[in-house]
């Protein structure tokens, strides 16, 4: 056992100008029996500090337990909660390497090495190993479902190479093709496209890693192009949409499945995860899909209509929570968990729903999203004041969502073209 421990406090003693506390280390010397506390300074121009309650939130509750003696584990956070959650896991890793460290002979080396360190991270031309990485990355922000999709990923690759060694030169047109054209035999294409994303995203992640992997990019125009999923989104008119919402039935699990997706529809095509997430009194929301890829957090209105209350009483969550999927205290795979479950289980019934109402039979939850976006552009809606929001950091995607209605267009147009 090592003669130093440490621990990391929030420090209320006086605040800071900006009125928050600092988080400090406070490390012991077993052998001397002498204590040493020191500020953890500024990561990238981010003041590692929080209030009290924050800190309660980002730190100290990591090994609550429930009143079975459960470790409930950490509280899921955002924004700059969770940046600061991200720098102590990594200020912890720096100092578990230190307190081990035969170099380290008393608090003050600790102190200084800690203050002067510099992770030294050799770039390995190896695909899996920065598969690794990314998705160790993902875990560490909480992102566990895209973790699980990158990890599929990185498993088909190994499948595909038969456990030999992949290096990134090696990815070229024609072994993405080769990976694409096996694949297909086994998944859809949407499947597919998932896997080809994200190798790009790793590659781009090497490649800032090492400029010269950007000689061997092997996507792009010219290059190699990733396949799209080949389905038009879709949506349904106002007269389906009213279907759904004068659908009453006494089948709990029908009448579950035609809420969600009303409450998504009326909440501008909010996802089941975000949904789930909500807590009583909340006016505005973050999207979990970009969450951990936008640079600005985006936020997003909600407001309560008649239907949408009603709907909340008929799922009512306990605490904090709006809903009755999720626990105030679920970490990310948990959350992921159920939410997974739920939308398994709408699924199902959303199917039920569509051969009941003589609605389209791949009648799925997405398409609320599509419903809502489709029908407030036909209302006459400023695709920029739409595409606000859905959320989109791109008016591309929002055109996206409206490809259901090039048929029509071009129907309309055809008609108008006739003498």
């Amino acid at each position: 056992m090592s003669r130093f421990t440490y621990n990391f406090y929030n420090d209320i003693r006086k605040p800071l100008k900006s009125g928050l506390f600092s988080i400090k280390v406070n490390m012991y010397d077993a052998a001397e029996k002498r204590t040493i506390n020191f500020t953890i300074k500024r990561v990238a121009g981010v003041e590692v500090s929080c209030s009290k309650d924050d800190w309660l939130d980002i730190w100290a509750n990591k090994n609550k337990k429930n009143s079975f003696g459960e470790i409930i584990g950490e509280t899921t956070v955002y924004g700059r909660k969770l940046e600061l959650r991200v720098i102590l896991k990594a200020k912890k890793d720096i100092l578990d390497k230190l307190i081990v460290s035969p170099a380290m002979t008393d608090l003050s080396d600790i102190k200084e090495a800690f203050h002067n360190y510099v992770p030294k991270k050799k770039f390995k031309d190896d695909v899996l190993d920065a598969f690794d990485d990314k998705i160790f990355a993902l875990k560490t922000k909480g992102s566990s479902k895209t973790a699980k999709n990158y990890t599929t990923t990185a498993r088909n690759i190994f499948k595909h190479c038969d456990g030999k060694k992949l290096r990134f030169p090696e990815i070229t047109k024609e072994w993405l093709e080769d990976y694409e054209r096996i694949r297909l035999k086994s998944v859809v294409k949407a499947s597919v496209s998932i896997d080809l994303r994200n190798i790009r995203t790793v590659f781009n992640y090497a490649i800032s890693k090492n400029n010269s992997l950007g000689e061997h990019y092997p996507f792009g125009r010219g290059k190699y192009q990733i396949p799209t999923g080949g389905s038009k989104n879709a949506a349904l008119t106002k007269e389906q949409l009213r279907k759904i919402k004068d659908f009453n039935s006494d089948n709990y699990y029908l009448q579950m499945a035609r809420d969600y997706f009303m409450f998504s529809y009326y909440a501008n095509g909010m996802n089941l995860k975000d949904i789930a997430k909500l807590k009583v009194g909340q006016t505005e929301w973050v999207r979990s899909k970009t969450e951990h890829t936008s640079k600005e957090e985006k936020r997003l209105d909600i407001e309560f209509n008649d239907e949408m209350n009603d709907i909340v009483k008929r799922h009512k969550g306990r605490g904090k929570m709006l809903f009755n999927i999720l626990e105030y205290n679920d970490d990310s795979a948990t959350i992921t968990k159920k939410v997974d479950n739920k939308i398994s289980s709408i699924a199902k019934q959303i199917k039920n729903l569509a051969k009941i109402l003589e609605l389209p039979e791949k009648l799925s939850f997405q398409w609320a999203r599509h419903s809502y976006t489709t029908n407030v552009y036909r209302a006459g809606v400023n695709l920029k004041a739409i595409s606000e929001t859905l959320g989109h950091r791109s008016l591309k995607t929002t055109e996206n969502y409206l490809d259901s209605m090039k048929d029509e267009n071009k129907k309309a147009i055809n008609d108008a073209k006739e003498l």
